[in-house]
């Protein structure tokens, strides 16, 4: 990812925060040399390495190709937004896309141990529906995840690397900067709004 020196982000707490904020992600690996894209939720395990946890369906023909060799890529859209030239305070400006983007690289285990994967397909659904327990007991359940084992392929990441861009206006002046942080703070787009929130952690001091 094509990253200018002011877009970059190197607060490594700040990367883990996003991650878990959007982690919907994007997985990339290539497939007799095509590049080959699954979308799914993961997992994020701070600390050094950072690991990461998913899981594919076992007909997704991406994970065959997967070896202890090969790089993979993992994708994770932040907050983004449409900039109009009309909301800056100076003249003339461009429409530009602001945003926010984390690529994470590392090499993919298969886990083939089942108490793992269950273990994982436990956590993933506590994590995004902590009340399900209580409210549907049964589908969470060893015995529920057990049938599910065979239709699925559970992985972890060990994260090597990873490339941050946050795209805030950071090229603008001071003035302009405020302008746009003003108008993402008053914006009812979800989006925007959370823009307006990344901006005093992000941008430079004037």
């Amino acid at each position: 990812m094509y990253i200018p020196s002011a877009h970059r982000i190197d607060d490594q707490d700040l990367i883990l925060e996003l991650m878990r904020q959007n982690p919907f992600a994007t997985l990339v690996t290539t497939v007799d040399g095509v590049p080959v894209a699954t979308h799914l939720p993961v997992l994020i395990q701070g600390g050094e390495p950072m690991v990461i946890f998913g899981h594919i369906a076992r007909q997704n023909q991406q994970w065959k190709a997967w070896t202890p060799e090969s790089e993979s890529l993992l994708i994770f859209a932040g907050p983004h937004g449409y900039i109009s030239p009309d909301w800056y305070e100076t003249r003339p400006n461009v429409p530009t896309w602001n945003y926010v983007s984390i690529h994470v690289y590392g090499r993919i285990q298969i886990v083939e141990d089942a108490e793992a994967s269950i273990a994982h397909l436990a956590e993933l659904v506590k994590t995004f529906d902590p009340n399900l327990s209580e409210l549907q007991p049964e589908s969470m359940s060893r015995e529920y995840f057990q049938k599910l084992l065979p239709g699925i392929v559970a992985f972890r990441m060990e994260v090597q690397r990873v490339d941050a861009k946050a795209k805030l206006n950071q090229n603008k002046s001071e003035v302009d900067r405020q302008a746009i942080r003003r108008r993402f703070s008053t914006s009812e787009d979800p989006e925007q709004k959370k823009m307006a929130g990344l901006m005093p952690d992000i941008l430079p001091k004037p």
